[in-house]
């Protein structure tokens, strides 16, 4: 498996598999991130955890893993004028059977409300669906978390329910409820 086979690039920016090289400027985007990620801690459960460069590191290697094993592709969202660091999105709850998936996402702050993450989702739609030929694609959205709704929505994900205390807070142990979005493959 060649991981630049995987790539996915448009005039501004470019997606590519994870890989250990990333793991410096991953753990610099989530120290910067940290407060937009522990907003939603029932969604995003890993950013309570203190941020360090092993950490990022062994996620990394995991995510090489589970890409060679084709349960999960993680990818890192960059500019393609400087490589700025932009954020991550993956696919995940792969039914390679009924070609359907779930994907996530969460952006580097420092870059938030730029339009990068709506192109990076739009083109990763586009591609999961055209390319790589998935017919249905899933987004989970904590119902608060309006930026990441908007975001599924620009990227045309229709609102298809709202699961009422659907997933607990780790923090607090309040019930949180959940948004689903869902994109199908126009025939």
């Amino acid at each position: 498996m060649h991981f630049d086979d995987f790539k996915i690039t448009n005039q501004n920016i470019e997606l590519a598999l994870i890989q250990l090289k990333d793991a410096d400027e991953l753990f610099k985007a989530i120290q910067l991130s940290l407060n937009e990620l522990r907003a939603f801690p029932a969604s995003l459960p890993w950013a309570l955890a203190t941020p360090s460069l092993e950490a990022s590191q062994a996620f990394c290697r995991s995510r090489v893993v589970a890409a060679l094993d084709q349960e999960n592709f993680v990818y890192v969202i960059r500019t393609l004028d400087n490589q700025n660091f932009i954020g991550v999105m993956d696919i995940h709850q792969i039914d390679w059977k009924a070609n359907s998936a779930a994907v996530g996402f969460w952006g580097n702050a420092q870059y938030k409300q730029q339009g990068y993450m709506t192109q990076a989702l739009q083109l990763f739609i586009s591609t999961l669906l055209n390319k790589f030929s998935f017919q249905q694609l899933l987004a989970y959205v904590d119902a608060d978390n309006n930026l990441a709704r908007a975001l599924c929505e620009r990227a045309d994900f229709k609102l298809i329910e709202i699961k009422d205390a659907a997933m607990q807070n780790p923090v607090d142990g309040s019930l949180r409820d959940i948004c689903q979005y869902k994109i199908e493959k126009a025939d």
